[in-house]
């Protein structure tokens, strides 16, 4: 078993590591469910293609699995965790608030946006910012214990 790696640390996932897992993973889903619909045509356009009554378009698609990607990456490190998720949760919170501004008819709906899928952008924003708060949160608790046991 010299060539196995130890899974008991896998087993002990803190609260923000399972948050980070369950959001990436469901970004990384969304984004495949919304390929497969999709394609690549019209990369950045306004169409009626929907995914449970969410809208989609193939950039919308590649930023959920670009950052659904990281968050999973990141999650098995509360360092890394920190910064991906925060950097994850100011993304979805800017996508969130342009798609506030498409319902300007001046603004271009490049995003494909409903207020469905709005909605999603700010939970996993929202979520993103608690995961990255939370791993900050346990890293500084793993400081203090250290130092308290020392």
């Amino acid at each position: 078993m010299s060539g196995f790696r130890d899974t008991e640390g896998m087993n002990r996932l803190r609260w923000p590591q399972k948050l980070a897992i369950s959001t990436g993973a469901l970004l990384v889903l969304w984004a495949v469910a919304g390929f497969f619909v999709t394609g690549f045509s019209s990369f950045a356009g306004e169409s009626g293609t929907s995914i449970l009554l969410l809208r989609v378009n193939p950039l919308q698609n590649t930023i959920h699995l670009v950052f659904g990607a990281a968050l999973l990456l990141a999650a098995p490190r509360l360092k890394s965790l920190s910064g991906v998720g925060l950097l994850t949760a100011m993304s979805f919170l800017v996508v969130f608030g342009l798609g506030l501004a498409r319902y300007d008819d001046q603004v271009v709906n490049f995003l494909n946006v409903n207020p469905g899928s709005n909605a999603l952008h700010l939970v996993a924003g929202f979520a993103a910012l608690a995961a990255a708060q939370g791993a900050a949160w346990c890293r500084q608790c793993d400081r203090a214990a250290a130092l308290k046991a020392a």
